[in-house]
């Protein structure tokens, strides 16, 4: 998937949250709308919109990234979710008895924009020690989407309410969607990229979409053919780039930042004089023995499957 393809989608999964929040907070208000709390549908869309962005981003990111979707996904995006929404919540509620009354108005902006940005800072927190550039992304675009939905909120309602807050829920989701997805065009230092592959299955898979996939700072990856199946986190013998490909091994290499600079190393799976005459692995031609540098434009053969690693240090 193309980087910007990625972004609009992360846009609309966020969207498509703030849609689903929408109906379920329609749907768990009804029983409640009696109790004459009038904090509470505020509460409740909070919190549902926390949780339902926060698990369909994560889904999306990990489906994106890594080729795959992580069970651990469900319970980031629910933690995450959950206090960012929770904050968000108890701020909605302080609001109201200092502001609502007097300023309603000021009171209906002030909750879209820096409560549902406050549900974005929460979930970009996601990111902290891999991309801290992607926590403030994703709160700037949280708070264009949280006070651009509630100026439609505003405006539209007194008008047109049917639809109204199902749209501004959606365009918060989308602000949040947009400045996760965003961050890592703008902030990426590593990028893999598919070029070709002598397996069919392989370039059936990833040259459709011109696959590529986002390396992280100060994190590591696995590449190998070990199916979505076998690596359902971090800490499991998956492979974090999925290569279909029969020539390569289950966890073939990994891929790791040190120090500013972006390494290949062979998997202690496919090393040793066996793993090295069994499984391919050269860049520009030269065997892969130990840890070796990769620098932009370094094409890579890993078992009949071409690809290239690019760096926005170009000049390096």
């Amino acid at each position: 998937m193309s980087i910007y393809r990625g972004l609009y989608f992360s846009t609309l999964i966020g969207a498509i949250g703030g849609l689903l929040a929408s109906l379920c907070t329609v749907l768990l208000s009804i029983p409640m709308a009696n109790t004459g709390m009038r904090w509470l549908p505020d509460s409740i869309t909070l919190i549902v919109f926390g949780l339902l962005v926060g698990m369909l981003l994560y889904f999306h990111f990990d489906r994106v990234l890594l080729g795959k979707i992580r069970a651990s996904s469900i319970g980031f995006g629910f933690l995450f979710g959950a206090f960012s929404a929770a904050a968000a919540a108890a701020l909605a509620y302080g609001l109201r008895t200092s502001i609502a009354s007097t300023s309603p108005t000021l009171y209906r902006v002030t909750v879209w924009a820096f409560c549902f940005s406050l549900i974005g800072l929460g979930l970009g927190l996601r990111w902290a020690r891999s991309n801290r550039g992607r926590v403030l992304h994703t709160y700037a675009g949280s708070l264009a989407g949280g006070l651009l939905g509630g100026l439609v909120f505003i405006l539209f309602t007194p008008h047109l309410s049917a639809g109204i807050s199902m749209c501004s829920l959606m365009l918060a989701g989308a602000g949040i969607g947009f400045g996760s997805g965003i961050a890592p065009v703008l902030v990426r230092e590593g990028i893999m990229r598919f070029i070709s592959s002598g397996d069919a299955r392989a370039q059936n898979k990833l040259g459709k979409n011109k696959t590529l996939w986002d390396l992280d700072m100060d994190e590591s990856y696995v590449l190998g053919s070990a199916p979505t199946a076998q690596g359902g986190s971090r800490f499991q013998q998956g492979a974090d780039i999925c290569i279909p490909d029969s020539s390569v091994a289950p966890r073939h290499a990994v891929i790791f930042h040190k120090g500013g600079r972006y390494f290949i190393a062979r998997h202690p799976d496919a090393s040793g004089p066996e793993g090295i005459s069994k499984y391919v692995l050269r860049i520009k031609g030269k065997t892969v023995v130990s840890s070796q540098e990769l620098h932009p434009t370094d094409d890579l053969l890993i078992g009949r499957t071409a690809l290239r690693f690019e760096s926005r240090k170009q000049g390096e």
